[in-house]
C-alpha cells in the first residue's frame, strides 16, 4: 500500500504520485485491498436456468414429435414421454414461481398429477381407475399433507385454510363422474366428498374467524 505523508492519505493500487497534491508516495506495509468489494458471481442465474430448461423441453418435443410423425405412430410410448417432458417443464416453472409457498407447490403438483392420470386413463381406453380410486384418494391425501405441512412449518390457520376450501370445491367435481356413470365404483369418491364436507363444517363452526380473515386478505376486503 502507498501513503502520502503530506496529505496523510492511503492510496490503494499503484500510483505514480498522490492524486491530491501530486507529491511523492511512500510504500508502507499492509494488505492491499481492492477499492470496491468483489461480489461472488452466481454460477447460473434463475433466468438462465429457466432458459436452458425451456430450450431442452422444446428440443426434446421436436425430436420426439418428428420421430412419431416419421414412424407413423409405431412407438406408442412416445406420446406419454412427450407428456411427461411437458409436465416436468411445467413443474419447474411452478417450483421457481411458487418456491416461497410450499403448500401452494404441493397443491399445484397434485392437481397436475390428477389431470395427467385422468388423461392417461382416457388415452388407454378409460378403465375408470382414475375417477374411481386415484382422484378421491389423492384428494384425501392432499388435505392430510396440507395440514401436516402447515403444522410442521408452524403456519397460522388463516394462511392455508383457503387451500382446504379450494380442495373441497374440486372434490365436488367428482359428482359429475358419478352422475354420468364414468365412475362405476363411487364409494371412494363419496367418502372423499364426505371427508371434505366434515372438515369444512368443522372449520366453519370452530374457526370461522380464520376463514373470514383469510378471505378478507385474499379479496382485499
Amino acid at each position: 500500500m502507498q501513503i502520502c505523508k503530506k496529505c496523510n492519505v492511503r492510496i490503494r493500487g499503484r500510483k505514480e504520485c498522490c492524486p491530491l497534491c501530486q507529491g511523492k508516495l511512500m510504500e508502507v506495509e499492509g494488505d492491499e485491498n481492492p477499492a470496491f468489494p468483489v461480489l461472488a458471481r452466481k454460477k447460473i442465474s434463475s433466468i438462465t436456468f429457466l432458459k436452458v430448461c425451456t430450450f431442452l423441453f422444446i428440443a426434446f418435443e421436436i425430436i420426439f414429435g418428428a420421430v412419431n410423425i416419421m414412424t407413423e405412430g409405431a412407438f406408442p410410448f412416445i406420446g406419454p414421454v412427450m407428456l411427461g417432458i411437458f409436465v416436468a417443464w411445467v413443474d419447474i416453472l411452478a417450483m421457481m414461481y411458487l418456491r416461497n409457498n410450499i403448500i401452494k407447490v404441493i397443491t399445484f403438483e397434485v392437481f397436475v398429477a390428477i389431470i395427467v392420470d385422468y388423461y392417461i386413463d382416457v388415452r388407454t381406453g378409460f378403465y375408470g381407475w382414475s375417477v374411481s380410486w386415484m382422484i378421491p384418494l389423492t384428494l384425501i391425501g392432499l388435505a392430510i399433507v396440507t395440514i401436516v405441512t402447515a403444522l410442521v412449518l408452524k403456519l397460522r390457520l388463516d394462511e392455508y385454510i383457503l387451500y382446504i376450501v379450494f380442495d373441497f370445491v374440486v372434490s365436488l367435481f367428482q359428482i359429475y363422474f358419478i352422475k354420468t356413470g364414468k365412475n362405476t365404483f363411487p364409494w371412494p369418491a363419496v367418502i372423499s366428498i364426505m371427508f371434505y364436507m366434515i372438515l369444512i363444517a368443522a372449520l366453519v363452526i370452530f374457526r370461522f374467524r380464520d376463514l373470514k380473515n383469510a378471505s378478507e386478505k385474499m379479496f382485499n376486503i
